[in-house]
């Protein structure tokens, strides 16, 4: 199944008592954008660059696009060392990158599907009927995926994770899962979230 997903035109904006998410400069492209749509890194006290993808950790931090080949970039130029005057970097950044969205993804389904917001499962989805949006997995059958679009309102789609790392926090592979209506800071910071990885999967839509 191709990976398909674009920001949804109707994602749930800032609410008054929501701070907006400041915007930052990507060191290789030069482009500003929002938190959630690079990764930020950082210096260990040792001079290893190390990825800090929920921008928390103490010190000088340089922005990079969430793209595979920005990063990519970033690493065979040695601009991100430069950034940080780091001395060792990780030849396979992405690869450690991908790892920590994709688990930042999957709590924030665990997080979600304990807050009531998302659905696992194309019966349980198509008894809800109306969704935000539908989480398909890469090796899903498509004939079902084309059956459930059809049979459930829904604003997007994101097609980038696999039936086990959909499935991780059920407890069980998981072809479909659906992102419910309401609750709209769980619901925007999962999107986000799902968002960036799909970009450096995906590469931007």
């Amino acid at each position: 199944m191709t990976p398909q997903a674009k920001m949804p035109d109707n994602a749930p904006e800032n609410t008054p008592m929501e701070k907006a998410s400041p915007e930052r400069r990507c060191i290789i492209s030069q482009q500003t954008g929002e938190n959630h749509e690079m990764v930020r890194f950082v210096a260990d006290p040792s001079g290893v660059i190390i990825p800090d993808v929920a921008a928390k950790l103490p010190g000088r931090g340089a922005w990079v696009t969430a793209d595979r080949d920005m990063l990519a970039e970033a690493v065979a130029t040695g601009r991100l060392m430069r950034a940080l005057d780091g001395h060792k970097v990780n030849e396979d950044l992405a690869a450690q990158v991908e790892s920590l969205l994709l688990k930042r993804c999957q709590d924030s389904l665990a997080m979600g599907r304990r807050g009531g917001i998302t659905l696992g499962g194309s019966g349980k989805i198509k008894a809800e009927g109306d969704v935000a949006g539908l989480l398909v997995a890469r090796d899903a059958s498509e004939r079902e995926a084309r059956a459930l679009k059809g049979d459930v309102s829904h604003d997007w789609v994101i097609s980038s994770l696999t039936s086990d790392e959909l499935g991780l926090p059920f407890g069980r592979p998981m072809a479909f899962v659906a992102l419910l209506k309401g609750h709209l800071s769980q619901t925007k910071q999962v999107i986000r979230e799902l968002m960036r990885l799909n970009r450096l999967r995906v590469g931007p839509q």
